[in-house]
């Protein structure tokens, strides 16, 4: 893994996100490229240059917001490696992340989820939802509060899908540098046996693809995926669930109807990772 991108609004809500971020990406030995999207006050001005000035002076001014924000609460471990900082103009904070996106192509997107509390407000909607059908890369939504204790156990949902595959390959190099287990479940809703023959195959190709051993394969009785999942996550005490955002469900699946990295993100405590 090469870059990532963080956004953040640069609130005390959003500190121990941006906490986590950081040694996520020391640990990843990633390039860490920070944020922030800002609204430019109304200007009516009849010379273009001032416009041009003073844009580019706000601009200075939000980078050094975003600079001091970072040192301010990653203290002493601000020295362990630099970041890059962007701080771009726009109404838009989802066409903002997509326009770096396609600048820098980074191997994952982070950002908050959804908070009441943050500077943009309830009404700016759910920007991680936006991004899910739109962006290209995975997308690691952080909640705000949460505590970084390095990864030790990551679960998967699969549904035996084609992208799953890819997805799990890639997850697998997240896991590497943490020696972290990942767990791949599936949760099924009547037949028993059919859903344990089609994890046996599904283990074989990935195992064929890779050799990382801290990986495992469960399949677990349940009248919904989200309650199967919610246990799972409990009962392992996991640091991350993973899953693939499924835009066309498969037909007769248990994913069908539903959205469930939205659903993850609402009911965890933990971070979601959603490939798309």
């Amino acid at each position: 893994m090469k870059s990532l991108i963080y956004a953040t609004d640069c609130s005390q809500n959003s500190a121990q996100a941006l906490r986590y971020v950081y040694r996520f990406s020391l640990i990843m030995k990633a390039d860490l490229h920070v944020l922030h999207v800002y609204d430019l006050p109304p200007v009516n001005l009849a010379v273009i240059n001032s416009k041009t000035i003073l844009k580019k002076h706000m601009q200075e001014e939000q980078k050094d917001l975003v600079k001091k924000y970072c040192t301010k609460h990653l203290k002493n471990e601000f020295r362990q490696k630099p970041i890059i900082i962007h701080a771009i103009q726009g109404t838009s904070i989802t066409e903002s992340i997509l326009s770096l996106s396609k600048k820098i192509h980074p191997d994952l997107v982070i950002l908050g989820m959804k908070d009441n509390k943050s500077t943009r407000g309830f009404f700016s909607g759910n920007i991680a939802d936006a991004l899910l059908h739109k962006i290209d890369v995975p997308l690691l939504i952080v909640p705000n509060n949460v505590s970084y204790n390095s990864l030790s156990t990551i679960i998967y949902a699969t549904d035996f899908e084609e992208k799953d595959i890819d997805s799990i390959i890639k997850l697998i190099e997240i896991a590497k540098p943490f020696s972290a287990l990942i767990e791949v479940v599936h949760v099924y809703e009547l037949n028993k046996n059919e859903a344990k023959e089609n994890m046996e195959k599904f283990k074989n190709r990935i195992t064929k693809l890779s050799a990382y051993p801290e990986i495992i394969f469960n399949t677990i009785a349940s009248g919904k995926v989200k309650s199967g999942l919610l246990n799972t996550v409990k009962n392992e005490n996991a640091d991350l669930i993973a899953m693939l955002e499924r835009s066309q469900p498969k037909k007769f699946s248990l994913f069908l109807d539903k959205d469930l990295v939205q659903e993850m993100e609402e009911s965890v405590s933990i971070p979601v990772l959603a490939f798309t």
